[in-house]
């Protein structure tokens, strides 16, 4: 089963995170969703973690990450601020 299957322009505006050193869920399935998206013009945001592993991310990515989210969200208007 693949989200790429599932794919189509009526989606949500979606933000990915992904560590280039996954190996449960290769980095490249990653890059082929967020690029799927991008066809079908779905506002998304792939943040890639630089060394990361399947969600075993330190103090500092996670940091990152949740900066890197609040602004995906005040930018699509998903929050309150």
């Amino acid at each position: 089963m693949s989200i790429i299957n599932y794919v189509h322009s009526q989606l949500p505006p979606i933000f990915t995170v992904h560590g280039d050193n996954d190996l449960s869920v290769p980095y490249n399935h990653a890059v082929r969703f967020h690029e799927l998206l991008n066809q079908v013009n779905v506002p998304n945001q792939l943040l890639t973690i630089p060394g990361g592993d399947h969600g075993s991310f330190n103090y500092s990515q996670n940091v990152n990450i949740y900066e890197n989210i609040e602004d995906f969200f005040i930018k699509y208007a998903l929050c309150n601020e």
